[in-house]
């Protein structure tokens, strides 16, 4: 049985019908998140087992270590359970995106009624560090990726992966997401996000945003045109842009968001910027107060924007005076590199996104 990918190549799957079903995440489709993705994210974790055999350890050292993590891990012995990190990442890479997935996921990282943490930690965690975690972990498999793939599979396997993460990160932080009463209102913040060095995004990251964000700048228009194009096309979206009035000032929003992103520092103003856009998405928060968007479709529609930014990046290379060129090839670990920045970025800019809803929390 095959697949097709948006290459037009075929890919040879087995119970290719079977790999993803919406018991995994109701909104994976609307993700962009199919067969081919599955594919694409199983055929790679095989060749990268060696370095997921290693994530567990690396990631109960980076607990274990790091000071926004390490005064949390008193109160369970083990506090980490490095075989769940194994199983979960090793059900990732040989077991289908369905319920039983979701369920394990649910098991290792719900805690009570409300709390989470992240697979295999058997303490409840911040959710935005939880969120934070695997913004770090999406840049360690990017990594992998890059030294271990061609260019070509590195854009696109690395996408499928950036996507499922995002899928998986939804499933986490169930419990703690809940529709708020109305807009936070706080604004003003003298960082980025909170765990964003604790991500790895750092100035080295921030640099490469800063030379590569103008290259890709000027798609502006064509973003907005896609992205609406795909939001209005699609039945679990396309309720929420009904209003003439609305919908064109969602598509100014949107454009307004590609033209800072691409151009403006991760910093205090643009937390404040990003915290106005969400809680513009929550009851009473915008000039449309009854329109209000779900943190699933919020979640998912990130995941499908990482693949998007993911695949882009494959013509975006370092020039010979350190400067980034659009139009030429990178090496696979450039394109990793470059890609770990945009992810990570993306992800924490998901967690300002999300603030409503974690309000109670």
């Amino acid at each position: 049985m095959t697949a097709q990918n948006p290459t037009e190549e075929l890919v040879e799957v087995e119970h290719y019908d079977q790999l993803v079903t919406p018991e995994f995440a109701p909104l994976a489709e609307f993700a962009g998140f199919g067969e081919y993705e599955v594919v694409a994210v199983q055929e790679t974790g095989q060749a990268i087992a060696a370095t997921i055999d290693r994530i567990p350890e690396a990631i109960s050292d980076y607990l274990m270590t790091r000071p926004e993590s390490a005064r949390l891990m008193g109160g369970s012995d083990p506090p980490i359970r490095q075989p769940l990190i194994k199983e979960w990442l090793d059900r990732t890479i040989a077991k289908p995106f369905d319920g039983d997935l979701a369920g394990f996921v649910r098991q290792i990282s719900h805690v009570g009624s409300k709390e989470v943490t992240f697979p295999g930690v058997q303490i409840a965690l911040p959710p935005q560090l939880v969120l934070a975690l695997t913004a770090w972990l999406q840049g360690k498999i990017l990594t992998a990726l890059g030294e271990t793939c061609d260019v070509a599979t590195v854009s696109a396997a690395g996408a499928a992966w950036m996507n499922q993460f995002m899928l998986q990160l939804g499933i986490m932080l169930e419990p703690s997401l809940a529709e708020p009463d109305g807009p936070l209102g706080k604004h003003e913040s003298a960082e980025f996000h909170p765990y964003a060095d604790f991500a790895g995004f750092g100035p080295k990251e921030a640099s490469i945003l800063r030379r590569t964000g103008p290259l890709l700048g000027p798609a502006a228009g064509g973003v907005v045109t896609l992205a609406y194009d795909y939001l209005l096309s699609r039945p679990e979206s396309a309720g929420y842009f009904q209003d003439t009035s609305h919908l064109a000032q969602r598509k100014m929003t949107l454009k307004g968001w590609w033209t800072r992103t691409t151009n403006q520092p991760m910093d205090g103003n643009f937390h404040s910027y990003m915290s106005r856009v969400a809680d513009a998405h929550v009851k009473d928060g915008g000039t449309h107060p009854n329109v209000v968007i779900p943190a699933d479709l919020t979640i998912a529609l990130m995941g499908w924007v990482q693949m998007r930014v993911m695949t882009a990046l494959n013509t975006v290379s370092p020039g010979p005076d350190g400067d980034y060129v659009f139009g030429k090839l990178p090496e696979p670990p450039e394109a990793a590199e470059v890609g770990q920045a945009w992810m990570r970025m993306l992800t924490l800019q998901l967690g300002i996104l999300l603030k409503p809803y974690l309000a109670s929390v």
